[in-house]
């Protein structure tokens, strides 16, 4: 079994309304779908999650990457060597953790098909229900209500706000939801890198009297002085975020920041592979993994889903909402949310299949 081809195939999907964050606002999915192809014609599929405004990496430089760089180089490699072709990719490559982890995926698609199993089998995991989280932009204080309500009945008992944007704003949104879905539900905070340590102190005390269940990266990446002063300080459990990209990080932050949580996002981290690597440093350490999201289509969330099912030492809710935030997915059949679980599609693989003509009127040319 060997590779022939890999495609990179840059797409634009519209958001359903801008999303807005601490670090600026989004109306599109600039993402890059890749297509690895074997000699016997056998594809598997991933999915390159950049979001240039949040962190290194475009659409862009995923498509040159993978043309100029990976193409040549592992053409003819056996793609169910997963570990040895990320040892290649990173001995030739710095960085690019985007292109790394759209090939992560189609590898692991490739695999799971060639054995004729799930993906989550694969990696010792169990076709279980995912939880994932309600998430939501700094957006209109009404129609942010009508939201949440609405994913309450719908069976959601995980919330998240993104906060960070103007403060006086930001706590009546935290008020106006919590007076929405209760407190019988969790309702996590997420700051973006938005404050210095002083500045996340004084206004995550404003946020405690709605009893936030975390607050996820109040400052900047770098500042771990800072992130260990809200964490020493701040009765609200801190998730570590932004500040780990890579394994490396993972090691240098829980040994000098320690932490409550870890936020694995497997897009910027290059994929499965490397991420169950941070998820072992993170259990090692005390911390518990969390499977967050880049609000990936659907070819990116089914991957982080399989993952979810095989993630062990954490019961928190993940985050894979992606699907729900763009006009119109690139899967044949959309994926599927019940009682604020995705369901993972059956079938060897993700089990999912591209819609190639939504693919074709999304691609940017």
């Amino acid at each position: 079994m060997k590779i022939a081809d890999i495609q990179a195939i840059p797409v634009s999907v519209p958001l359903l309304k801008p999303f807005k964050a601490a670090y600026g606002v989004r109306a599109t999915a600039d993402f890059v779908i890749v297509k690895v192809i074997t000699e016997d014609g056998m594809t598997g599929l991933g999915e390159a999650a950049t979001i240039p405004i949040y962190d290194e990496g475009s659409q862009a430089g995923v498509v040159f990457s993978i043309g100029k760089y990976f193409k040549p180089l592992l053409v003819g490699q056996d793609p169910r060597n997963i570990g040895l072709i990320h040892d290649i990719m990173s001995r030739t490559v710095k960085g690019e953790r985007y292109a790394k982890s759209a090939i992560d995926y189609a590898l692991y698609d490739l695999t799971a098909k060639s054995y004729g199993v799930p993906v989550y089998q694969l990696l010792g995991g169990n076709n279980r229900p995912v939880q994932v989280t309600a998430v939501f932009s700094a957006s209109d204080p009404e129609q942010l209500a009508a939201e949440a309500l609405k994913k309450k009945q719908e069976g959601y008992r995980v919330f998240k706000l993104k906060v960070g944007t103007e403060h006086e704003a930001d706590v009546a949104r935290v008020k106006l939801i919590r007076e929405t879905i209760g407190y019988d539900v969790q309702l996590r905070l997420d700051g973006n890198e938005a404050w210095t340590g002083k500045e996340a102190l004084k206004k995550l005390a404003d946020f405690e009297p709605y009893r936030p269940a975390h607050i996820e990266q109040p400052v900047p990446h770098w500042d771990l002085d800072g992130l260990r002063m809200v964490r020493d300080h701040s009765p609200t459990p801190v998730v570590i975020d932004e500040s780990v990209l890579t394994l490396k990080d993972a090691f240098r932050v829980s040994a000098y920041v320690g932490g409550d949580i870890l936020n694995i996002k497997t897009a910027r981290s290059g994929g499965l592979f490397p991420s169950l690597k941070l998820a072992a440093v993170a259990e090692s350490a005390g911390i518990k993994p969390l499977l967050g999201s880049m609000l990936e289509l659907g070819v990116g969330t089914v991957a982080n889903g399989h993952f979810c099912a095989a993630l062990t030492g954490s019961d928190l809710a993940s985050e894979l909402v992606g699907p729900q935030f763009v006009k119109k997915d690139i899967l044949k059949v959309d994926l599927s949310y019940e009682d604020g679980c995705l369901v993972l599609p059956e079938g060897p693989g993700w089990g999912v299949e591209l819609d190639e003509d939504a693919v074709r009127d999304f691609t940017v040319r």
